[in-house]
């Protein structure tokens, strides 16, 4: 296993696992850390440079979330950039109720340390779990011109 595949590894455990110092001791200082999501539903994800910016992010999410687990079912790298595919779980606070999904990371090393993290996922499917509708029929009932 090489450092970085092994650093990638010890980040998503101590994230997932609720322990923010240790996963941020993974990222360099100057973390550029991009989410594609739709911000006006998932205000805490978007672009956030810097450690305490991603910190403030990862709080937030950790206090919208009582219980999150992940699956790594790929990891892919090939010299200071990874790939991953995460299956992930998250139970919400406010009512027990599991959000799943698969996102695709990519990150980028500088001197051992994650530089930078772009995050894509499906957000219609991530928006729909997060609302608790069904968005396909209300566009369908509302379409727009």
């Amino acid at each position: 296993m090489t450092a970085n595949r092994a650093c990638v590894e010890k980040f998503l455990s101590a994230f997932y696992s609720g322990e923010i110092e240790m996963a941020l001791g993974c990222l360099d200082d100057e973390i550029d850390f991009l989410a594609h999501a739709p911000v006006d539903i998932l205000p805490h994800l978007g672009h956030r440079r810097g450690k305490l910016a991603v910190r403030e992010m990862w709080q937030t999410l950790h206090n919208r979330y009582s219980h999150m687990r992940y699956d790594l079912p790929f990891i892919a790298e090939e010299g200071d950039n990874a790939a991953a595919i995460i299956r992930v779980y998250f139970r919400k606070s406010e009512n027990d109720r599991i959000v799943q999904m698969d996102i695709a990371d990519f990150y980028r090393f500088k001197n051992g340390r994650i530089a930078q993290i772009r995050q894509f996922m499906d957000s219609f499917d991530v928006a729909q779990q997060v609302l608790e509708r069904d968005i396909g029929t209300y566009l369908k009932d509302n379409p727009t011109r």
